[in-house]
């Protein structure tokens, strides 16, 4: 069984549900043109270096399934922070 994931300690399909709810939100915030706080992108890319960190063990039993949603989740990361290089407009001042 695979280590817990993140600052929360989740399980595996917790810890991919709450990082692929999360990136959908920041992508639909993006779509809406409504400012995104820097807060929640800090906490996608924490949430990132778990998955790296996931993906990097080579001794924890993975489902293929599992990494392939590890996969999809950085890459909709990388995809996210590319649209907000061209649109840096979106990012919004810290509180």
């Amino acid at each position: 069984m695979p280590p817990p994931l993140g600052s929360e300690l989740l399980c595996v399909e917790h810890f991919l549900e709450l990082a692929l709810c999360s990136l959908e939100q920041v992508a639909r915030q993006c779509r809406d043109c409504q400012l995104i706080d820097p807060a929640a992108l800090n906490q996608l890319s924490l949430r990132a270096e778990s998955a790296i960190h996931f993906l990097a063990c080579g001794s924890v039993d993975k489902s293929p399934v599992q990494k392939e949603r590890m996969l999809n989740f950085l890459l909709g990361l990388a995809n996210l922070h590319q649209y907000l290089c061209h649109h840096a407009s979106l990012v919004g001042k810290p509180n």
